[in-house]
């Protein structure tokens, strides 16, 4: 039996949320992280556990930024676009570079920011959403004040054919190919200073390979060609305990969650 790893209130939000995003940002755009994964894997998931894959309480969106853009082409850019999308929809610029709703746990209620102040912090959820680009444009923070991260791995979904298109919310989404979601998982899990991340990465990389729409052997074929230290630093991060607790919430026995995650050794 599978276990979720978040409050499924959290997790139910933020799909809701991935879908009316999906609705309303101009295209084109990549869903990327937890979300990804859970559109890439959901239908085998189910099949085989009789039960929605895990879900994530963040959203991660990518958008390309031509650096060679002047600041005029900037501002009427796609990506300009979306951030004033997310303003509308209702998330509130938080720190340097992410973007919040803050939601009544009990009422499912959309809160302002000061009134999410007012209650206490068990009352309150955070739904995060975290905008990424391919690169940096050299006047990205005085054009839009705010401090974007870049994702390299975007740029070769924008590139190519390294992308999948799938339905999120009654709307199409790219998302990154299961050899590129797998990669962005291996090179972000070592990365991680939460437990709870260091956990959901765990079961993810376990999920892309084992319940992608692409075979196994063709996803191992690609990441272990192309990114064969990511495989390495990723996989050692996924000691006993970690393997343990994600075989748990992802309802499989460990020696096959660690049969699944060593192929990443081959």
């Amino acid at each position: 039996m599978t276990e979720e790893l978040y409050d499924s209130r959290e997790t139910q939000s933020a799909l809701e949320a991935l879908g009316v995003l999906a609705d309303c940002l101009p295209n084109p755009f990549v869903v990327l992280g937890g979300w990804a994964v859970y559109l890439t894997v959901s239908e085998s998931f189910r099949r085989e556990h009789g039960a929605p894959y895990l879900g994530s309480r963040d959203i991660d969106i990518g958008f390309h930024i031509d650096q060679a853009m002047s600041v005029r082409e900037l501002r009427n850019s796609t990506f300009s676009k979306a951030i004033e999308a997310v303003r509308i929809a209702g998330y509130t610029p938080i720190g340097s570079s992410r973007y919040c709703k803050f939601i009544e746990r009990e009422t499912g209620e959309i809160l302002t920011e000061e009134e999410a102040k007012e209650l206490q912090i068990h009352e309150v959820f955070y739904l995060y959403l975290d905008i990424l680009v391919d690169k940096i444009h050299p006047r990205l923070h005085e054009v839009f004040d705010i401090k974007i991260l870049d994702e390299p791995i975007i740029g070769r979904i924008f590139d190519g054919s390294n992308f999948v298109s799938v339905n999120a919310g009654g709307n199409e989404v790219m998302i990154p190919s299961p050899n590129l979601l797998l990669a962005s998982k291996l090179a972000s899990i070592p990365k991680r200073q939460r437990g709870d991340k260091i956990l959901k990465d765990a079961c993810d990389i376990y999920a892309v390979i084992w319940h992608s729409p692409k075979s196994y052997k063709a996803i191992m074929n690609a990441v272990l060609g192309e990114y064969p230290r990511e495989c390495e630093d990723g996989l050692q991060v996924i000691n006993d305990d970690i393997a343990r607790a994600a075989s748990h919430h992802l309802g499989v026995d460990l020696e096959q969650y660690l049969d699944v995650v060593n192929l990443l050794k081959e």
